[in-house]
């Protein structure tokens, strides 16, 4: 089934002293864990976003700890 099926998000600092958990990583992932992870993070002047695709579990880019984290979440529920 190519339909997403298995999402989460993880929320953090992505800098030390940001405070707030302002960052945040979704997953969005079919149940061959294809898909996209989409990373927003939030420094204190600027934010960035970052999308990067999964083709059964296989990122097209390396994933951070966080984005990591979002795939195994979403891929546990």
């Amino acid at each position: 089934d190519a339909s997403i099926s298995n999402t989460s998000i993880v929320r953090y600092d992505a800098y030390e002293g940001a405070g707030g958990r302002q960052s945040a990583t979704i997953a969005l992932l079919d149940a061959a864990r294809s898909g996209v992870v989409v990373s927003a993070i939030q420094g204190r002047d600027y934010a960035r976003i970052y999308v990067k695709d999964l083709d059964r579990g296989r990122p097209s880019v390396a994933l951070s700890p966080e984005e990591l984290e979002a795939v195994e979440r979403a891929m546990a529920g």
